[in-house]
């Protein structure tokens, strides 16, 4: 507690010039400081939220907004160039996800993070393209080496055909299919989000997360598990990214995250419940016969 240097009484808060028990003026005594500016809070004493803590200013009173963010690498391109903003903002996703994703901004448009989505995901889509390529040559050498027997071959050449089909869709409108996922994945995300957290700060901060989350398609450039790594990556960052982009817990970000897998796990096994009741069924009416 502050005391007047020359009758030792306790001074009020905030402090006044003139002590209020023997008149001393403080300033010249030297134990006076002017208010910061913003004396006095329109809310009168205390502020909201306290007095400030020494060296710092008033903590947000309870519900006020998050604090201001600052940009991404990808989002200062301009400033430090192209490739370079890719790459940092690449790393600082995948090495440092939590300081990433508490700076990242969580408005400004959905523009930048869609641009950073489409070209990291093209790439790992591209190096997942042309293995699928190698594997699919390699299988057909492998059936014609091993003398498969003729009706093989001819059942198995238009899945081999169908699957280069396939691959050539994808190198062509590959960009076109990230985006429209990425708005599809965001969308079903913020709408689970709406149910267990009321919606958090708002979709433009789901599908940001979304976005430079596809950081992790990058992981398809290394052959065989690479997709698998980059899947299990994937989760690990949203959860992390939600949690930090909407102020929630990191459970109630994993069950948001979660939740969707369930769902599409139960519906997998609905149908193949169903299938398998169908054939059962079947079975049963040629037994009766």
């Amino acid at each position: 507690m502050t005391e007047c240097p020359h009758c030792h009484a306790p001074l009020p808060q905030p402090p006044e010039r003139f002590c209020p028990s023997c008149g001393t003026d403080l300033a010249a005594a030297g134990g006076f400081e002017p208010p910061p500016p913003g004396y006095p809070p329109s809310g009168g004493y205390p502020p909201p939220g306290g007095y400030a803590p020494p060296g710092g200013g008033y903590p947000p009173p309870p519900g006020s907004p998050p604090p201001p963010r600052g940009q991404t690498p990808w989002e200062r391109r301009q400033e430090i160039g192209l490739l370079n903003a890719l790459v940092e903002t690449t790393k600082l996703v995948l090495s440092r996800p939590t300081e990433f994703f508490r700076a990242m901004p969580i408005t400004g448009g959905v523009g930048e993070p869609l641009l950073y989505a489409v070209i990291v995901g093209y790439v790992g889509l591209f190096a997942s393209t042309v293995y699928n390529i190698v594997f699919r040559s390699v299988l057909g050498a492998s059936l014609s080496q091993i003398g498969m027997a003729p009706d093989m071959e001819r059942a198995l050449a238009p899945l081999l055909r169908g699957g280069m089909v396939g691959v050539i869709v994808n190198l062509v409108f590959g960009p076109v299919f990230i985006a429209i996922g990425l708005f599809i994945g965001a969308g079903i995300l913020h709408l689970i989000l709406l149910v267990l957290a009321s919606g958090g700060r708002g979709f433009e901060a789901t599908f940001r997360v979304a976005a430079y989350t596809e950081a992790a398609a990058l992981f398809n450039v290394v052959p065989l598990c690479g997709g698998l790594i980059g899947a299990v990556f994937a989760i690990v960052l949203l959860v992390i990214g939600l949690s930090e982009a909407h102020g929630i817990t990191r459970g109630k970000a994993a069950a948001v995250v979660v939740a969707p897998l369930v769902l599409v796990c139960c519906c997998c096994l609905g149908v193949a419940f169903l299938i398998g009741m169908m054939g059962g069924l079947a079975g049963l009416g040629h037994m009766n016969r």
